[in-house]
């Protein structure tokens, strides 16, 4: 681990008051509320609590960075939290679905497991729904880790 990210980890741990025990990137990132990262988020686990984050994305061709569109609007940073007792349902769904939700074209209780078709063809994402925060959609690089981590958080009642 190079000395930029032991920093930002700290800093991190310092800002939530604790370790930072999982952390795994959502390449692509959407709330029932009409928020969409496209570029993702980065998603850790403090205590029992999911905390997730996005960055400001340079555009940039073989390293070299662009300029931004004179119409472009302002980055601003995007962050939010949920608890792992508050989670409800988890289920891997077509990311087509979950952007018809995110677009306000759906309901999220409607939106139905992805089937073995699904699975092979399309591009799925999982659904995250939580009694308080509501529906979010993630894109994870490891989705059974997170699945591992709800499921240890619940059985402990907290943070290893």
């Amino acid at each position: 681990m190079d000395d930029d990210t032991k920093k930002f980890l700290t800093e991190l741990e310092q800002k939530h008051g604790g370790p930072v025990r999982w952390r795994t990137y959502a390449t692509w990132y959407g709330n029932a509320d009409g928020t969409l990262r496209e570029y993702g988020v980065f998603l850790y686990v403090i205590g029992n609590r999911f905390y997730f984050e996005d960055f400001e994305r340079v555009p940039s061709i073989l390293g070299y960075a662009l300029k931004p569109k004179k119409n472009a609007p302002p980055y601003v940073k995007y962050e939010g939290s949920f608890s792992a007792d508050e989670i409800v349902r988890t289920q891997v769904v077509t990311k087509s679905l979950a952007l018809d939700c995110i677009r306000g074209r759906g309901k999220s209780a409607n939106i139905k497991e992805a089937g073995l078709i699904d699975k092979v063809f399309r591009q799925l994402v999982l659904l995250v729904e939580t009694e308080e925060e509501g529906t979010f959609f993630l894109e994870l690089m490891d989705r059974k880790g997170f699945l591992e981590e709800v499921e240890k958080i619940r059985r402990t009642g907290d943070a290893l």
